[in-house]
């Protein structure tokens, strides 16, 4: 195996997903997010992620960033609609700034990097911050640093592995998501793909909370753009 070819590829992944779940979206993540997917859907992971890809392109391309900033507005932040958790803390502790937090602030403090709180007004365990700092670690690791390698995979393994396959199943449920079905499916194949690299196995879920395939092939049939 190239390990830096796969790293390569990982810090575009790791990009993408952060730029999609941003706290504050805007023009500038859409850029990154239009290249990132460009780059991607020529050598995606499985056929899921390519196609997954390819109609995030075309989606994207014809509704542009209000489009996209619109819908993630009407996911994440509007008050009447389904609720999709975007802290780690939520997921382990069904409250924001918990356990998981305090966690995740150590692992930063472990790194060379601190959360700008200009940048990044979101807290530690926030999802957006999470892929973020693992993106710098994972080209720091590019650069040389093992280190890094092996913190990436502790914040992976006790913060990101918890989370991200409730995460994905909200996206895919809830009836404003568009475009971030499709970013639920690309983060459904990366996941499990970083668990192969890894070596973490994905945590005991109860059978109510995972979505079953039929589910997944129900909505994504059930007339979205």
């Amino acid at each position: 195996m190239d390990v830096n070819a796969v790293n390569k590829a990982r810090v575009v992944y790791y990009g993408l997903l952060s730029s999609l779940f941003s706290f504050c979206l805007g023009r500038d993540q859409f850029d990154n997010i239009l290249k990132s997917i460009d780059v991607l859907r020529k050598n995606p992971i499985d056929e899921q992620t390519g196609s997954a890809l390819n109609r995030m392109q075309e989606k994207l391309t014809a509704g542009g960033w209000q489009a996209l900033k619109d819908e993630s507005d009407a996911v994440f932040y509007n008050p009447t609609a389904a609720f999709v958790p975007m802290t780690a803390s939520f997921y382990a502790e069904q409250r924001d700034d918990g356990a998981k937090r305090r966690e995740m602030i150590g692992y930063v403090l472990e790194s060379k990097f601190r959360r700008n709180a200009d940048e990044f007004k979101e807290q530690e365990d926030h999802v957006e911050f999470v892929l973020f700092f693992m993106q710098q670690l994972i080209l720091e690791e590019l650069r040389g640093d093992a280190s890094c390698r092996i913190l990436a995979g502790k914040v992976f393994a006790n913060i990101l592995n918890e989370m991200l396959d409730e995460f994905a199943d909200g996206l895919v449920r809830h009836a404003e998501s568009r475009v971030y079905t499709d970013a639920a499916l690309v983060l459904q194949s990366f996941t499990e793909c970083e668990r192969l690299f890894l070596d973490i196995a994905g945590p005991v879920r109860k059978k109510q909370d995972a979505c079953r395939p039929s589910d997944r092939a129900e909505i994504l049939s059930g007339g979205r753009a």
